[in-house]
């Protein structure tokens, strides 16, 4: 129960096996530090285990997955499953010219020379007339930044709340993640 230990004993009479005491016990247990860890550490499959194993986690894979597929197009189980070399989202239709405008929107800064900051398109090949877009990556796209990071975050945070759903996180547990691993460790 929240990660403390709980000891139930019974005891019996051997000739005729009625209980003659009971007794029950929660423990704390020492604080626990769970470390989440960062990208690097991706590899096709991960996770699925747990996914068809646990309610709770595959709860939390579906839901992004959802996410993911309505708004940009993929899904997220499809490349940790199978961590296909190229995909391709198709921007026909209404759905698809919204989630064209949404790779469209997506912006990063950086500071220039004179020290403003200047906004840059991260798809800067996707503009109103692109009727689809296809990433690559040689060794499968899971190696690639921009599904490893959403991958890797997902299952860490699938694996959390399926412990966590098992009342196996204490309360005053400790959190860290190594690069990555720290958007894990605020989510969970």
């Amino acid at each position: 129960i929240n990660g403390r230990k709980i000891i139930k004993i019974e005891s019996r009479k051997v000739e005729t096996d009625d209980v003659v005491l009971t007794g029950e016990a929660e423990i704390e247990q020492p604080v626990s530090t769970f470390v989440f860890t960062g990208q690097g550490s991706q590899e096709q499959g991960m996770g699925m285990d747990l996914y068809n194993s646990s309610d709770v986690a595959k709860s939390v894979w579906d839901k992004a997955d959802k996410h993911l597929i309505e708004t940009y197009g993929f899904s997220i189980l499809d490349i940790v499953k199978n961590n296909p070399n190229e995909l391709t989202v198709h921007f026909g239709g209404p759905k698809g010219r919204a989630i064209r405008e949404n790779y469209i929107s997506m912006m990063f800064e950086t500071i220039a020379a004179d020290g403003s900051l200047k906004s840059e398109k991260i798809f800067k090949d996707i503009d109103e007339n692109t009727s689809e877009f296809t990433f690559k990556s040689p060794s499968g796209l899971l190696s690639a930044t921009q599904f490893t990071q959403p991958a890797l975050t997902l299952m860490e945070k699938a694996a959390f709340e399926d412990m966590k759903s098992k009342g196996l996180v204490p309360a005053e547990s400790m959190f860290a993640g190594h690069s990555l691993g720290e958007y894990s460790a605020l989510s969970s």
